[in-house]
């Protein structure tokens, strides 16, 4: 580890980032995707030959989904619906096999991932719908051990989807799993606090790209698309991740004092000196590390 605390190559990434802090032109957003997706191809291509990994393109309750088993352990055991991130804008799940990797083979799951639609094209509620009639099917398939979980903007969709499945009467997950969820879609910059200008990874820019397109006709403290403000009565035991220098650090915290309240088993872990979903940069140490964490949380359950 660093004088800082955190190993020399994250740090080295910490000081050298910049983010980006020009608006997105959404006339050019297809070209904004392709540039974020290709930036991570490297990272991908580890990720698979890591953990073993066998990808199929597969159909979930009428959604195109990414289905990704490891063959290092075996059959299967139990199912896992993971969302990914991207501020509702970009990303599909290639991007995220660093994260869908790791779990896939330590919890020793099948893991489907759906393509949700993506916003301008797509407002909401478009995505969480999307993962919802995904999540009904596989639940419909899989009546026994099922995991849920989400980074980011998929965090946020993950926790709406088992909101949804407790309004519905449906059955729930075992265990959650939320890697720092973007659950308050407000733009009040003190909402933030000191980790707006402290995150290399993510720019309060971009809560305001996502802001202006992904949520059509709600507000932006509607439970419908910010989960915070929706009940958490019932939910699954809930593993959150985040980080001391996570813009989204401020939320992370009041979701979890929230589902402590409403008497949900939650542990939420906040990693010093790194950032908004530093999983995903498989550089790191500290990445391997906390899934690890999580996928311990989740086994356990």
């Amino acid at each position: 580890m660093s004088n800082g605390g955190i190993s020399p190559e994250a740090l080295a990434y910490r000081n050298s980032y910049e983010p980006e802090l020009d608006p997105i032109d959404f006339g050019q957003i297809d070209q904004v995707r392709a540039d974020a997706k290709s930036g991570f191809a490297a990272a991908v291509d580890r990720a698979i030959a890591r953990h073993a990994l066998e990808l199929d393109d597969v159909v979930v309750g009428g959604v195109d989904c990414l289905r990704i088993r490891s063959t290092t352990g075996g059959t299967a055991n139990g199912s896992m619906l993971y969302v990914f991130g991207g501020a509702f804008i970009v990303g599909d799940p290639e991007t995220d096999m660093p994260v869908i990797g790791a779990l896939a083979e330590w919890c020793g799951v099948e893991v489907i991932a759906p393509r949700y639609r993506l916003a301008p094209e797509h407002r909401a509620p478009a995505a969480s719908d999307d993962c919802f009639a995904v999540y009904e099917a596989m639940v419909a398939a899989e009546p026994h051990r099922f995991l849920l979980s989400g980074e980011s903007a998929g965090g946020n969709l993950a926790l709406l989807t088992a909101q949804r499945a407790v309004a519905a009467g449906i059955a729930l997950p075992s265990a959650l799993g939320l890697l720092s969820p973007a659950v308050d879609l407000r733009t009040d910059r003190e909402l933030f606090g000191h980790s707006a200008d402290a995150d290399p990874s993510i720019s309060y820019q971009r809560a305001l790209d996502l802001a202006g397109v992904y949520p059509g006709e709600h507000a932006l403290d509607d439970p419908q698309i910010s989960p915070l403000f929706g009940s958490m009565d019932g939910l699954p035991p809930t593993i959150i991740t985040t980080a001391s220098r996570d813009m989204l650090l401020p939320m992370c915290l009041r979701l979890a004092r929230k589902l402590r309240r409403s008497g949900v088993e939650v542990e939420c872990t906040v990693w010093d000196g790194l950032w908004h979903v530093f999983e995903f940069y498989d550089d790191f140490a500290e990445s391997a590390e906390s899934l690890r964490e999580i996928a311990d949380f989740l086994n356990r359950r």
